[in-house]
Parts: structure tokens; sequence; C-alpha cells
């Protein structure tokens, strides 16, 4: 079996094991052992009906909330965890997708951030 024919069924597993090494969909690629990240995107579009790019801000957006709320890390910490340059960075994201800050994420009432982070992963069903 060549590197390319990885099969795209494991691609989840893969992106969630190494979510702090994967900050773009080429390096995701890369680690399923594609060349061209378009191809990578084009297979995991035709079997998981989304976009590679939106589940990888999904699976990372669940993980900078859990991390923003159990761990005593502070914000700098986080964001380059997870390949954000810094905790403006880390804010901007943020907000752009849920439309609230970090601060408010890691305290806001568990349900509501569970209701804000499923409005979120509606587009990934």
């Amino acid at each position: 079996m060549s590197r390319e024919q990885v099969d795209i069924s494991h691609s989840i597993d893969i992106l969630k094991s190494n979510l702090s090494e994967i900050a773009r969909v080429s390096e995701w690629a890369g680690l399923m052992g594609y060349r061209c990240p378009k191809k990578f995107a084009r297979k995991f579009l035709r079997h998981f009906s989304c976009r590679p790019q939106t589940y990888l801000v999904y699976v990372r957006i669940k993980s900078i909330s859990h991390e923003l709320r159990s761990e005593k890390k502070s914000n700098f910490e986080i964001a380059r965890k997870y390949g954000i340059p810094d905790e403006i960075a880390l804010n901007k994201f943020i907000n752009y997708h849920l439309n609230c800050s970090p601060t408010d994420l890691k305290y806001m009432p568990e349900k509501k951030l569970e209701e804000k982070v499923e409005i979120f992963g509606s587009k990934v069903r």
C-alpha cells in the first residue's frame, strides 16, 4: 500500500491524536500521507460530506474550549499549543467562530457552551 492510499476513514482519529501539530489542512494531509492537500480535501469531502477545514476548526474549538475551562494554562500557552500566534489571535479565532471571548467561554455555563459549540458543529454534519 503506497503512502497516498491511507484510508480516509482514519483521518479524524489522526487529527484528534495530532491536534497540537495540525493547524492547516495541508499539515493534516501530510500526516495522512497525501502530497496534494486538494486530493485529501476531495476524498475527505466525499467520505464525510464535510470540508476538512470546517471539521478541523470544529475539533480545535472543542479542544480549546475544554482547555480554557479545565486547565490552569494561560490563554497565550493554549494559543501556542494549537498553532495560534498569541492570545490576541486566540481571541479573534474564538470570537469569529463563537461570537464570544475566550474569557467568556471559560466562565460560561456548561449548557450554554454546549449550545454554542453545537451550533457551530451543525455545519459539520
